[in-house]
């Protein structure tokens, strides 16, 4: 693990109350709940970016009608064949 630092931050009152509500209902340090927000944080912002991405692709080469209806039905014939 990496060296640690320690930091001093300052938020509401309330919200510093529903934090340690959530973090002393799941067992954690305030370090590991703020360590875990933190990565969920980034993890969530990344999904956004690729997002972003993916519609930017998709607005410079639209999806061509013929090649949607092609993909269809050839996932309905394999689908079709499937044991469910």
């Amino acid at each position: 693990m990496q060296k640690s630092v320690k930091f001093a931050v300052s938020i509401p009152k309330d919200e510093f109350k529903e934090l340690e509500a959530l973090r002393k209902k799941r067992g954690e340090t305030r370090s590991g709940f703020i360590r875990k927000s933190l990565k969920l944080w980034k993890e969530e912002k990344e999904k956004e970016r690729l997002v972003r991405v993916y519609e930017e692709g998709y607005k410079r080469v639209p999806e061509n009608p013929v090649s949607a209806e092609a993909w269809e039905r050839a996932s309905l014939s394999a689908f079709s064949q499937e044991e469910w």
